[in-house]
């Protein structure tokens, strides 16, 4: 399936980067940090996963399968940079390990690495459908740190979200463990982890497990950040996507 993308900076640059939104989201959650890297010299496609954004809806067709492959034909498949947020970034280790792509680095921002059950997720769906705030302010009283654009921008994903889909999407493919994929990954290419201090998706156990067995870069912790690190502060996320492809270099 061709997917929407959203793109900035041209095609023609030496260094591109890929990023991969999480459930329920769209390009817009990276509304600041393409133009960012545009700035910085790459060519930037922010992908919208089937059934969410402008992408086509495929009711009943969201097995992980279909939506990597999707990605094969709607995204650079050899990126510099390879950002996989949340969802986004199952489908990122899962388009690697398949693969679909072959990035020279990747970065994880606080992946879904682990679900044991379908229940979890369906429950965390369950709740973002009935208590995400969906007006502007309500939004950004929820995340102090966040600008209004990104707050726009959150409302807008929202407003195209079909709950029943994204159930197929987030707790249908469930359970899943990627945390053996991740190290495989991480021994052939540069990859960060990075989290919020306290992360429900990447626990302290597994943090320790990963750093000892990666290594103490494999994993930057941001303070005072929620889920979205990009957009609670894009400055530090900006500056640890510098730090991993320079360590190609």
């Amino acid at each position: 399936m061709k997917l929407h993308t959203s793109t900035w900076g041209e095609p023609t640059a030496e260094r591109s980067a890929v990023l991969i939104h999480g459930v329920t989201s769209n390009a817009l959650s990276w509304v600041r940090v393409g133009p960012a890297l545009a700035a910085e010299g790459y060519y930037v496609v922010a992908v919208e996963l089937r059934g969410h954004g402008s992408s086509p809806k495929a009711d009943g067709d969201y097995a992980l399968e279909l939506m990597v492959g999707d990605l094969a034909e709607s995204v650079p498949t050899e990126p510099t940079l390879l950002v996989g947020h949340s969802f986004g970034g199952v489908m990122a280790i899962l388009a690697i390990t398949r693969g679909v792509m072959r990035p020279a680095t990747l970065a994880l921002e606080d992946p879904v690495l682990h679900f044991a059950d379908k229940e979890t997720p369906a429950r965390l769906l369950k709740h973002d459908e009935l208590h995400y705030p969906r007006d502007l302010e309500a939004i950004l009283r929820a995340n102090p740190r966040w600008l209004p654009i990104d707050a726009e921008g959150k409302l807008a994903s929202l407003a195209t979200v079909n709950w029943e889909h994204m159930r197929q999407v987030f707790s249908e493919n469930a359970p899943w463990d990627l945390r053996p994929a991740l190290r495989d990954i991480a021994r052939r290419l540069p990859t960060r982890l990075i989290l919020p201090e306290e992360s429900f998706f990447v626990p302290p156990d597994d943090v320790a497990a990963i750093i000892a067995d990666l290594g103490p870069q494999s994993v930057v912790q941001v303070p005072d950040t929620g889920h979205s690190i990009h957009r609670d502060d894009m400055t530090a996320f900006l500056a640890i996507l510098r730090d991993l492809v320079g360590s190609t270099t």
